[in-house]
């Protein structure tokens, strides 16, 4: 199968919510490079945070879409060929909903060092914060919003019931978008907030468009809500068995999970063995 580059999702696809890598998609990887196909990296977390977890296996300099599809680097490590953000008027209202309900709301913006903004009384707590790297804390949030490109805003480890007001309240004012999911790491639920009409293949599209690669010649893995987009307009879609039934619909191809393995059944399904 001629397949130009493969891109991955991360959580519950590439590895674990702990980070982990299984060694033999390390495998899978270094066949890969082998046969010159890239790897692209595309996922809803912030730059900082997805290279923290991905250096440490010699993968930091691999092209990525980040916040899913708000920004779009040739390497993880470098700059931004493309960032879209929430503009000032809609991102103060966005900040003004979340101190509303009484929650200051980590604010995500395009820096390759640092980030995400953290505020005085911000939502993120001191046991997130000593485990995280690439934040800036600021005494004036508004200040260091507007001198920068807001991508997102994000809370968790919070009730569903608490976090739910916010994100309707966003909504319904059609300044952002805002989801609530499960809070891997923190417990809970999260509420992320993202610019309109974002979604992973936009940012795919713009790194094709950047580098030349074919897009109708692209195998694609991920597991979630947000892999919907670029599962659907793959030439492969590749998808672990253990996602949900309304995304395993979308496979042309299952695996097994991540921590079993599955990513040595890559080079099967791509004609490389």
């Amino acid at each position: 199968m001629d397949i130009d580059a493969v891109i991955t999702d991360l959580d519950g696809t590439f590895w674990s919510p702990t980070s982990q890598i299984h060694p033999r998609s390390l495998e899978t990887v270094s066949l890969l490079d082998a046969h010159g196909i890239p790897l692209v990296i595309a996922t809803g977390r912030r730059g900082r945070g997805t290279h923290h977890g991905l250096a440490p296996y010699g993968l930091a300099t691999r092209p990525a879409i980040l916040m899913n599809g708000a920004i779009v680097r040739e390497s993880l490590d470098g700059v931004s060929i493309a960032a879209r953000g929430i503009d000032q008027r809609a991102a103060l209202s966005v900040l003004g909903e979340f101190r509303q309900a009484g929650l200051e709301p980590v604010v995500y913006i395009d820096d390759a060092a640092n980030d995400m903004l953290i505020g005085d009384d911000s939502a993120a707590g001191a046991a997130y914060l000593a485990t995280t790297v690439g934040y800036s804390r600021v005494h004036d949030l508004e200040a260091a919003m507007a001198a920068s490109t807001v991508t997102g805003f994000g809370a968790f480890g919070y009730p569903h019931e608490q976090l739910e007001p916010i994100c309707a309240a966003i909504n319904n004012s059609a300044n952002a978008t805002a989801v609530i999911g499960v809070s891997l790491i923190e417990g809970g639920h999260g509420l992320m907030v993202q610019p309109h009409g974002i979604h992973k293949q936009i940012g795919i599209d713009i790194w094709c468009a950047h580098t030349g690669v074919d897009i109708s010649r692209l195998a694609v893995v991920g597991d979630g809500h947000n892999d919907i987009e670029m599962l659907q307009a793959a030439k492969i879609a590749i998808v672990p068995n253990n996602a949900p039934p309304e995304i395993l619909e979308l496979a042309d191809a299952t695996i097994p999970p991540n921590e079993d393995g599955g990513w040595e059944h890559l080079p099967r399904i791509l004609g490389l063995t």
